[in-house]
Parts: structure tokens; sequence; C-alpha cells
């Protein structure tokens, strides 16, 4: 029988990474076309020997959520919902299907110790950045609070480089940490964390109308950074916003870490998540500025955050920010591979 003094262990992973356990939704479609590869049959968990290009890191976590947020549900929900998807995307005409994509596992968090479980993801994904195939890492929140200590995380796996930030939001996300890390801090807490992530390169894009403060944006750009509100996308067009957000980033750095929350849509198309509101971007200009950025050498990591299953109707907020990441590993697969597009364009007349 356990004392009230004794703590929880989850089991350890193959390489001991900490707090670092299996998947817990796995699925396999039954039905698969021979020609039509679904996302699936796709995806399959590490072995921890092979070789992989993109490994998906799960943070099931979002008690850090300043108001109710069941984005700790998200990564099943967008493992539920990959029976939709292909490997192949005429938009782009890139098939991933020769992309290695693996799932490394899911972070465990305590739940009675928010400041806790913030050091957990850290040590964790710290654990996972630091593996020596040197996979493209793609971390799936949970709400935002997951990206402070995954930028930390990062920088301490890479002790040497010098980080641009790139961060679509509704939000500015640097309220005061007065109450401790929240989903509403995760920017502050990299710029005043001492990590090598200078303000100069950071880039908020998308920013929404009547859903921050005046003190924040000045405090964002006092502190070197760079705004694109949604209105401003609009005007100036997301491939002209997508370039400006590169370079800035890019700017004496070495590597450059994006952070998408899905609030950053428009409220029509992201029901799924707990502050989108009328002023965001449409999903196409969001899938447009990720596909330049997975091509782009530069970006070194990503994630995904803040998607709530419990809020969406009809998954629509669950399959865009799953096209969201597949547009994302097109732009990537065409940068791993020199330009090829992933299969022979080779017409066929008869089969």
């Amino acid at each position: 029988m356990s004392t009230s003094s004794e703590r929880w262990v989850p089991p350890s992973s193959p390489r001991d990474i900490p707090h670092l356990q299996e998947v817990e939704v796995q699925h396999v479609s039954h039905w698969n076309d021979p020609y039509e590869l679904r996302i699936d049959n796709w995806i399959e968990p590490w072995d921890f020997g092979s070789d992989l290009d993109v490994g998906l890191i799960t943070v099931p976590s979002s008690k850090t959520s300043i108001k109710h947020n069941g984005a700790f549900a998200a990564p099943n929900a967008l493992r539920d919902a990959r029976y939709l998807h292909t490997t192949y995307t005429p938009d782009y005409d890139v098939d991933l299907a020769s992309l290695k994509v693996r799932e490394i596992g899911d972070v465990a968090v305590p739940v009675l110790d928010l400041r806790e479980g913030i050091t957990h993801i850290q040590d964790s994904l710290r654990g996972c950045f630091s593996q020596p195939e040197g996979f493209f890492p793609i971390v799936i929140g949970g709400d935002h609070a997951v990206t402070a200590p995954s930028v930390r995380a990062y920088c301490e796996s890479h002790p040497s480089q010098q980080v641009g930030l790139i961060h679509f939001d509704a939000h500015n996300d640097v309220r005061v940490l007065d109450h401790g890390p929240t989903n509403g801090t995760p920017i502050r807490g990299i710029l005043t964390s001492g990590v090598r992530v200078s303000g100069n390169n950071l880039v908020q894009i998308g920013i929404h109308g009547f859903m921050n403060a005046s003190h924040y944006k000045r405090w964002v750009e006092g502190h070197g950074g760079t705004i694109y509100t949604g209105r401003q996308c609009r005007k100036l067009g997301i491939e002209e916003v997508t370039r400006q957000a590169v370079d800035i980033a890019g700017r004496g750095t070495d590597a450059i870490y994006v952070t998408v929350d899905i609030d950053v849509l428009e409220l029509g198309y992201a029901p799924g998540t707990a502050a989108a509101t009328p002023e965001g971007l449409h999903p196409n200009d969001l899938f447009e500025a990720l596909f330049v950025l997975g091509q782009d050498p530069k970006v070194a990591a990503i994630d995904f955050v803040e998607m709530d299953p419990y809020r969406d109707v009809a998954e629509i907020t669950t399959r865009t920010l799953n096209s969201a990441m597949l547009t994302f590993m097109a732009g990537l697969f065409l940068r791993m591979h020199d330009g090829w597009c992933g299969y022979d364009r080779t017409p066929i007349i008869d089969d």
C-alpha cells in the first residue's frame, strides 16, 4: 500500500526519457485502397531503433489553462480523425508516403502540481530533442503552456544555437506570471527565462482584435517583437507576412521555433478552441504559411496547441488542425528531398 509521501512514477521509455509513456491511442484502418495510403496506417509508434524523419511528441495537458479547457484530449482526438486523411495533397502536389513519421510518446504530466508539470514537460522534451537520430520534432498539446518548456528544452538540447520564434495566435501570450505559468504566459516565459531567444527575433502573426491589452502590445514591442494582426495579414497577404516573419525571426539566428495556437483562425473554422473570434485567419492562409515554413531550412521545431475537442462541432477544428500539420509536413518533405514531390508524375493511361 502506498503512503501519502510516495509519488507515482510513470514507467520509463525504452531510452529512459523522463516522463515519456507509450501513446494512449493508436488506430489502424482495416479498409485501405492500395493506391491511397491513410494517415492512421502511415504514422506508427517509434520502436526507438529504426530511422525516422519526423517525431510526434504529444503533451495531453491543459490544467494550466486560465479558463476551463479540454485541450488535454486533443492528441487522442487528432488520432481518432486521421482515418479521413491521406498522404497526398493535390494543392501542393506532394505525396508524403515515403516520409517516416513516428509517434514518440505521450508526456505524463502530474495534475496536482502545475509547476512540477511544466518541469516534467521540459525534462521530457529535452530528452526527446536530444535523441541521436536527429528527427524533426512536432509537439502536439495540450494548451499553450507547453510552448515555454518546449522552447527551453530545445535551447537546452542545442546550447550553441540562437533561436528565433514565430508565433501564430489570437493573443500575445505575455500575461504576467504572478499566478504561475499558464496558457496566457508562454511568450513572456520564454523571453524572461534567459534562454537564447531574443525579442528582436519574435514575430507574432494573426493577433485578434478585442482579445488583448494595449499594455501587452507595448510589452512585446518594447522587447523588440514584431506583431502582425489578423487585419494586417489580410491587407498585406499571408505570403508577404510569412516572408517578413522568416526574415525577422532568422536574423542572426541558427534556428527558428514555430508555435501554432489554433485560435489564430477565424471562429467559424475553429469552434473547438476556447478563445477564437471573427478577426482570425482563414485556414488556407495558415496552410500557405506553414507550407512555406516547412521548406525553410532554419525552421527546426514546431508545436500545435489549444485544440479543444469538447468544444468542437462536427470535427471542424480537429480536421483543420490535422490538415495544418500535414501541410507543414508537405513543405518539410520538399526540404528534406530537394524539391522531389514524392511520387512519379508520369500519367497513367491504363491500369
